[in-house]
């Protein structure tokens, strides 16, 4: 059976609400206390886990959050589908995010606004990196591809435009892997 493989490069994003429990949030407080600082600056801290000597938490992914991550529309990413282990598509970002043609070129489904009027109360880390953002694959039946058979799933965060998810034929594809450096970060707590 043939294979779809899309490969995500460039510049992505990655927004995370953590979820943090009211013990760990408290003693957590203390902490931030004790050394004059925030919670949201004490969690980017790479010292702070090693300082917790807890064996759940010895780094940020580590802790339980919801993840919204995905391409940038910026002029270094661009998305390689290949089929059959053959590339037969290279989609710039411009182009799939162009708005200002007569017919759209692809399935675009828009998620809306993350973060907008009503946020929900937590803290929040956000980085934008480089790379690989995501390798992903599905197995299909079809001996052809349709470009219209794919949606690619969008979202926004402060006047950001981002590619989340790319689905075939209304399937997900199966994550292969990423690998991507990190180039910024912030964290901020919405009270």
């Amino acid at each position: 059976m043939p294979k779809i493989k899309i490969n995500t490069f460039g510049e992505g994003i990655e927004i995370r609400q953590l979820h943090l429990g009211s013990d760990t949030y408290q003693r957590w407080q203390a902490i931030a206390t004790k050394k004059n600082r925030s919670i949201p600056d004490l969690i980017l801290d790479p010292f702070f886990y090693y300082g917790l000597k807890d064996k759940k938490i010895k780094k940020l992914e580590d802790i339980e959050a919801n993840l919204i991550s995905g391409m940038l529309n910026t002029p270094k990413s661009q998305i390689e589908i290949w089929f059959d282990r053959r590339k037969v598509l290279k989609i710039p970002a411009h182009e799939l995010f162009n708005e200002l043609v007569l017919y759209p070129l692809f399935n675009l489904e828009s998620k809306g606004s993350f973060l907008s009027e009503e946020v929900p109360k937590g803290i929040y880390v956000v980085q934008r990196t480089i790379g690989l953002l995501n390798s992903e694959q599905l197995e299909v039946d079809s001996p052809q591809l349709d470009i219209e058979d794919f949606t690619f799933k969008t979202a926004k965060f402060e006047n950001l435009q981002f590619a989340t998810e790319i689905t075939y034929q209304d399937q997900y594809l199966n994550f292969i892997k990423n690998d991507t450096m990190v180039t910024y970060q912030t964290a901020f707590e919405v009270l």
